[in-house]
């Protein structure tokens, strides 16, 4: 018998409206301490008063789900009460003496799937939706949680299956060997075509995890050029003390921003300078170049008031090792204007260029929307499976072509769909394979 649990599913702070849900054979039960003369109404918003043995807890509306129609598969109640903790911790209470059990982590979605109501691949979806910071990374979520994935691994699962079962009468019917459906270099390039449908699919989504982490840009540049007043302006907010005192910024200072979905940790750091004997400000500079080394762009501020050549050859190793992701950009274009280079000043509108050459570089260098045919994996385990699975494809190929008995590519084949099963839950046992292989005959 399924147990009976609960959860607060907003967060443990006081706020407008905290959300407790209850899922469990015992659901309806336990709420009788609260709401003694509540009768559940499937699928309706209900305004009740919660009480307890000392009176009026709180005003709350209730959801009621009976079995099997809600998301866990079983009944389920969920009380919407005003957010104070204070109230939140008292009916809380109340349901602890009814016997029903705090939740653990992910229990609710562990429910919906051995009830059938979610496989694997869309519990991932919705952890991920839940915790992306990214938008397209949300996007292929809600793809997976609508199907797309399942739907390509029940497809592979066939075409494993069937090249499966071409082998299994090309060993049990040898005569049929001479029809190239059983031949074993035929179906090599059956198993070909799957493995490199799994390489695009493997590299798309390797970018797209990459690319959810967001992505780091280093701001450099000599004392008071200005990089404390770009981070502030584009993260809208007072982030980087900003002074006219040269070195005023002594660590690298991180904020975090999006730029078109993208989630972009801007980092401050401190200005380079030649001839320093302060040990804080060397250690600063140490740091800055640490920085630069692991950003994904480095954005190389020019003070425009001052001398460029001089501030060019300071950076020299940063040209001349970053020249790849180096974005350079002059400063304080309202006092001097130079045309050689993007122009930026104090004033947010002048960033307008530099932010599409921020989008550019992305585009060409880190993730390109338009070229986002493949990924459909979101997490980076569900990538490590699929490697696991292109292994045992390319061992499949490398028996064939090596000459090697049926039955160790049978067992590599058989492999690849295990690891298959196990993204969408799905044990592929050797009864699956009789069943699948069952629908398979000579005259298919």
């Amino acid at each position: 018998m399924n147990k009976t649990i609960y959860s607060l599913v907003t967060k443990p702070i006081n706020q407008n409206v905290g959300i407790i849900r209850i899922s469990g054979p015992n659901a309806f039960e336990s709420i009788k301490r609260i709401l003694p003369n509540f009768i559940p109404k499937p699928n309706k918003v209900e305004y009740q008063k919660l009480v307890n043995k000392d009176g009026y807890i709180d005003d709350a509306l209730v959801l009621s789900f009976i079995k099997p129609n809600s998301f866990t598969g079983e009944d389920v109640i969920e009380i919407q009460s005003h957010g104070s903790m204070f109230v939140i911790e008292k009916i809380i209470s109340e349901l602890n003496q009814t016997g029903i059990e705090q939740s653990e982590p992910g229990e609710f979605m562990k429910q919906a799937y051995m009830n059938g109501k979610l496989d694997l691949s869309q519990t991932e979806a919705i952890n991920t939706l839940i915790l992306s910071e990214n938008r397209k990374l949300t996007e292929k979520s809600l793809d997976n949680l609508n199907g797309k994935q399942s739907a390509y691994i029940e497809e592979a699962l066939t075409k494993i299956g069937e090249i499966v079962s071409r082998i299994q009468v090309s060993i049990d019917y040898p005569e049929n060997t001479d029809l190239p459906k059983y031949n074993l270099n035929v179906i090599c390039e059956s198993i070909k075509e799957l493995k490199d449908d799994l390489v695009k699919i493997i590299n798309d989504s390797q970018r797209l995890v990459n690319y959810s982490k967001g992505i780091k840009i280093a701001l450099v540049g000599i004392p008071n050029a200005g990089k404390s007043t770009l981070l502030n302006n584009l993260v809208n907010d007072d982030r980087a003390i900003v002074s006219n005192i040269e070195g005023t910024t002594r660590d690298v200072i991180e904020s975090i921003t999006y730029i078109d979905g993208l989630k972009v940790t801007l980092q401050d750091t401190a200005g380079i300078r030649n001839g320093t004997i302060d040990l804080i400000e060397k250690e600063g500079i140490r740091r800055s170049k640490k920085t630069i080394n692991d950003a994904n762009i480095v954005i190389l501020l020019l003070d425009g008031t001052k001398e460029l050549n001089f501030q060019r050859e300071l950076f020299k190793e940063v040209y001349e090792k970053y020249n790849f992701k180096l974005i350079e950009v002059l400063t304080k274009s309202d006092i001097i204007k130079h045309k050689k280079t993007l122009n930026i000043s104090n004033k947010k509108e002048t960033l307008i260029p530099l932010l599409n050459k921020i989008k550019e570089f992305v585009k060409f260098n880190i993730y390109d929307d338009d070229k986002d045919n493949n990924s459909l994996l979101i997490s980076q385990s569900q990538i490590d499976n699929f490697n696991f699975i292109k292994h045992s494809l390319s061992n499949a190929i490398n028996f064939i072509q090596y000459g090697e008995t049926a039955d160790v590519v049978l067992f590599e084949l058989e492999n690849s769909m295990k690891l298959l099963g196990k993204i969408i839950g799905k044990e592929i046992d050797q009864n699956y394979l009789t069943n699948l292989f069952a629908n398979f005959c000579i005259g298919k």
